[in-house]
């Protein structure tokens, strides 16, 4: 679940081109309305929010205005705990009166430049949400005990109590990856803050190390492409010195500084190499062959990016995704049976526990709300389309609806992480758009 930014902007841009021409077809009982920038600002502050006005990126399409706002939250909304946070939303203004996208990053949010597939699809509002305790909404101190599924689900209701306040039309609620998870965990303790759900290659794993990932691992695609990758994991450690040295110099190139010594860094991202080659490519004819240089090869490591996995920005700025992992929503290790000769530093299968969680921290892991939300999912949620890739390892653990309500599911052929509604077929895209109007109108 990392960057997926450029791959994103293809899809936007078709899923946009496809839908967008048929959006005044969308029922609405609301009349049109328009609001100035000075009265949506006052409206705004008046509810608690602070408020800049920021340059509209989307000038030319439908969002007339765009801000920064800052709400002072409750780090425990059951108000045992003192004390406040401000959290950071970016809200893209078309009409008080349209649909209102409410798009849930999972992580941290630094711009206001994406807009999800539904903003263009329902010409709709965006409320683009920074999660609590990631990015500029984070408290000095960051008290994790209260970084929940819970919790965060509070945040988003809040926020949702209040804007509806002005926007009264249609809510629908959505994210990808860890924003996806989110979207899940907003819909299950608030199910009536919002019409429909939009759920983007989100997984619910149902333990600390959900084996359904490795089980993936082990069937995924082609079986020559599978041997394809292992065998370039193969190569790297039987070359170990030379491919270690041009990691190193590769790494230095780039800046990279690891949150723990470059030969560890080294092994997960060949072990790494496994799992993110799937989620992020799935196109075996990207490997290089083995008559290519070690140069091609490490090149090729890195365009995966399985070092910047593990680098310290990167466990640093996202340790908050880590902290949830471990406590509430699972995470993966690495089954090294086949690399455990070639080795130094990794002997034995392990669970990245220690990898990404300091010696500070004693974490214990509690399942029980995705137990709770899966069981909800079966039988009692309503109005959820969920988007998965075939290739995406992410998948192994995603929701499948069970049919007993009306949750679709999408799994796009040979798809991996950044699989959107843009790469459905049109007859799909049909489907989905007018089950979303459905709900929406209901």
């Amino acid at each position: 679940m990392k960057h997926f930014w450029v791959h994103f902007a293809l899809a936007t841009l078709l899923v946009g081109i496809t839908t967008c021409k048929q959006v005044k077809d969308i029922p609405s009982d609301n009349a049109a309305r328009t609001v100035s920038s000075f009265d949506l600002a006052e409206k705004l502050r008046s509810m608690g929010f602070t408020v800049q006005k920021i340059p509209n990126d989307h000038e030319g399409g439908h969002i007339q205005m765009t801000y920064e706002l800052y709400l002072e939250q409750p780090i425990d909304h059951s108000g045992k705990r003192k004390g406040t946070f401000q959290q950071k939303i970016y809200l893209s203004h078309a009409d008080t009166a349209a649909n209102t996208v409410l798009y849930l990053s999972g992580y941290n949010s630094t711009n206001n430049r994406f807009l999800a597939e539904p903003t263009y699809m329902f010409k709709a509002n965006q409320i683009h949400v920074e999660h609590r305790f990631f990015g500029d909404s984070s408290p000095k101190n960051i008290p994790y005990d209260f970084l929940t599924i819970e919790q965060s689900a509070a945040d988003h209701h809040r926020i949702v109590e209040l804007l509806k306040g002005i926007y009264t039309g249609p809510w629908l609620n959505t994210g990808i990856s860890k924003g996806g998870q989110t979207t899940m965990y907003h819909r299950y303790f608030y199910p009536e803050d919002v019409d429909a759900s939009l759920v983007y290659v989100a997984p619910l794993n149902l333990e600390r190390e959900d084996h359904r990932i490795y089980e993936f691992l082990a069937e995924v695609g082609e079986k020559p492409c599978r041997d394809q990758v292992l065998a370039f994991q193969l190569e790297l450690l039987l070359n170990y010195d030379f491919a270690f040295q041009l990691f190193k110099r590769m790494s230095e190139d780039r800046a990279y500084e690891y949150g723990l010594s470059m030969e560890r860094a080294f092994e997960l991202s060949i072990f790494e190499y496994g799992f993110a080659f799937w989620q992020w490519n799935g196109n075996c004819s990207t490997i290089p062959p083995s008559e290519s240089s070690f140069e091609e090869k490490l090149q090729h490591l890195f365009d995966i990016d399985a070092p910047g996995f593990f680098t310290a920005s990167t466990m640093t700025d996202i340790f908050p995704f880590f902290y949830q992992s471990y406590t509430e929503m699972g995470m993966y290790g690495y089954a090294i049976e086949p690399f455990k000769e070639l080795t130094n530093e990794y002997t034995e299968d392990f669970s990245n526990y220690r990898t990404f969680i300091p010696e500070t921290f004693d974490l214990e892991y509690n399942g029980t709300v995705h137990q709770q939300i899966k069981e909800w999912l079966d039988t009692e949620a309503e109005d959820i389309a969920f988007i998965y890739g075939e290739y995406d390892p992410w998948s192994a653990t995603g929701y499948e609806p069970t049919g007993q309500n009306n949750l679709i599911r999408w799994t796009i052929p040979e798809g991996n992480h950044t699989s959107r509604i843009a790469h459905l077929d049109p007859q799909e895209i049909k489907i989905l758009r007018d089950s979303l109007i459905i709900w929406l109108n209901n």
